[in-house]
């Protein structure tokens, strides 16, 4: 039998050596010694695996893990490395991030305090020039700064991301949370809408940042939402966020649903206006919520006109003024509140 360990770290591992050792680094650097590291390698460039390699020789508390089924991607890696922890709590880390000396101890110490919890939300800041800041910024996650999570989940204004916490592992297990290997994106969203809508309870730290975000990664999953193979499971994302949401909650999130939907219409525009895959995402809209669906249907079409007579990026924005403007309020606000909570 397998002895003990405290903590698990399940990372998903795909190339970017460099920015991978920083992450190993930070990791070996902490002040708790008690975890194991299950780094899921993802099919790496051979930079990366030997990488790997180098650090699980000089620490036997990294694991490397090779995937073996499909599909490929970060949220198959994770659920390999989830069903292999052993760590009585769990965090899902990021393999081109960065964590604070005193992460991996402050979460410990602090869920173990709460045993009427499931898990709890840490502060992070970013990362970038080399170097962990925690000042206010737009890309800090962790803060208890919504009044209604749910809500801001909906509206994907994201309350916290899956490497702000800490779990219980045998509180993923009795809920029954995995990591949906259909999504190409947007999975830690999911993930953390279906641990609160399972009933699990959970609190946020005051504590400092401990994770630092990096802004500057070429890697990340977020940034290739707006490729083109991202379309469909986007498409299912929307539909899995409304079925999760109407199922419990009927039309009461419907306007958040539908500024979630728009912020990855806005995303995915960026690219240039894709007619195909817009009436495809209004269609679906009209169908879980004809009221904001039928304003969506409205806003492409306008779109699709507008871009006849005027350049794309007025043509794409004038139409949905207002969504811009709101979400530029929330930004705002966001960082306004994290100075008054700092």
């Amino acid at each position: 039998m397998q002895n003990q360990v405290t903590l698990s770290i399940v990372m998903p591992v795909f190339n970017h050596a460099d920015d991978l050792k920083i992450m190993l680094n930070s990791i070996l650097d902490n002040s708790y010694q008690d975890w194991e590291l299950l780094a899921v390698d993802d099919g790496s460039d051979e930079e990366t695996k030997e990488t790997l390699k180098q650090y699980a020789t000089q620490d036997k508390r990294i694991n490397i893990i090779q995937r073996e089924r499909e599909p490929k991607g970060a949220q198959t890696c994770r659920n390999i490395g989830f069903e292999q922890a052993r760590g009585e709590y769990i965090v899902f880390f990021d393999s081109d991030d960065y964590v604070a000396p005193y992460c991996l101890e402050q979460r410990v110490k602090e869920l173990s305090k709460h045993p009427e919890l499931d898990f709890m939300v840490f502060r992070s800041g970013t990362y970038y020039d080399n170097a962990f800041h925690q000042e206010p910024d737009k890309l800090n996650y962790g803060y208890q700064i919504y009044n209604d999570d749910i809500e801001a989940f909906c509206s994907r204004t994201l309350p916290f991301i899956v490497w702000n916490n800490i779990y219980r592992r045998t509180s993923l297990l009795k809920y029954g949370i995995s990591w949906d290997t259909h999504l190409l994106s947007l999975q830690d969203a999911q993930f953390n809408l279906e641990c609160i809508l399972s009933g699990m309870h959970y609190a946020y730290s005051t504590l400092a940042p401990d994770y630092g975000y990096r802004t500057a990664s070429t890697g990340s999953v977020s940034k290739q939402i707006l490729s083109a193979a991202h379309f469909e499971s986007n498409l299912y994302a929307t539909k899995r966020f409304y079925s999760l949401i109407q199922q419990r909650y009927r039309h009461r999130y419907d306007h958040a649903l539908y500024r979630g939907a728009m912020f990855l219409y806005v995303k995915v525009s960026r690219t240039g206006f894709h007619k195909d895959y817009n009436l495809h995402l209004a269609s679906l809209i009209q169908s879980l919520s004809p009221l904001w669906g039928n304003l969506f249907r409205w806003q492409m079409r306008l779109t699709h006109f507008l871009c006849k007579i005027m350049p794309l990026t007025p043509a794409r924005r004038l139409p949905i003024l207002n969504y811009l403007l709101w979400y530029r309020r929330m930004e705002q606000e966001m960082v306004k509140r994290q100075k008054e909570l700092l």
